[in-house]
């Protein structure tokens, strides 16, 4: 169990906690963690935390959300019908994962909240399996799902500087569920990662806070043959284990 520094279980609220990612890895946080878990709907599994219905957007009802906790997760996520489609769907991605970013960052820290892990993207390079993710490098994309990421790294950063915040950026992959992994072949399926990892890697995240702002890339890539990872176990002790069947 993940212990805070009075010897109590660590308070944490999740928000976005009924979508795609939330889904996945809500219910095994919560096996380490005291959630409360905001969004506009509530979960599909109730009983991993308490809810509070709400918007990322909503700054007031962020604010008393995150009143009395120790740490924040940022899942939420923009429109996932019409892809790429619409102005509506870009609208929906900019208003997420740059406006809400900072909103909800800017109140969890006026709550006294001094550490949040980030739900980015490996997107956020035009091309991620070209990067050596050991060198910090630098994201590129332009598109607007990878730039709307990337924007939302640049107030992670710009929060843990103004407000004295640990922040974490996780880079994820295809994350998918654990039952449907081992036949994947969607898109980016050299770096698909089960839900189970994924969940590890949240937990690594809070385990392991540094002051400032970092990013690290979790893709389920177990050989490291195209993506390399070792950064990410370096500092946030994770590692992907699933492994397709023989």
């Amino acid at each position: 169990m993940i212990m805070g520094r009075d010897g109590a279980q660590v308070r944490v609220l999740v928000v976005g906690g009924s979508g795609k990612v939330g889904r996945m890895v809500v219910p095994v946080l919560a096996r380490h963690h005291e959630l409360r878990l905001l969004d506009l709907v509530p979960p599909a599994e109730p009983g991993h935390g308490g809810f509070v219905e709400g918007s990322a957007l909503d700054a007031d009802v962020v604010r008393e959300a995150a009143e009395g906790q120790d740490a924040l997760i940022y899942l939420a996520m923009g429109r996932q019908t019409d892809w790429g489609t619409t102005p509506d769907w870009a609208k929906s991605h900019f208003d997420v994962n740059v406006t809400g970013v900072h909103l909800t960052l800017r109140a969890a820290a006026e709550a006294g909240v001094r550490q949040a892990v980030y739900t980015s993207s490996g997107s956020v390079f035009s091309e991620y399996l070209a990067q050596d993710h050991t060198a910090d490098p630098v994201p590129d994309a332009d598109d607007v799902y990878g730039l709307t990421k990337r924007l939302g790294e640049q107030v992670c950063a710009a929060a843990a500087r103004r407000h004295g915040m640990s922040v974490t950026a996780l880079r994820l992959v295809a994350p998918v569920p654990d039952d449907e992994w081992p036949t994947y072949d969607g898109p980016h399926r050299a770096g698909a990662t089960a839900a189970s990892d994924v969940a590890r890697a949240y937990l690594g995240a809070l385990e392991r806070p540094r002051p400032g702002f970092h990013a690290y890339i979790v893709a389920g890539d177990v050989e490291r043959r195209w993506i390399d990872w070792s950064h990410t176990e370096r500092d946030l002790g994770w590692r992907p284990t699933s492994r397709p069947p023989q």
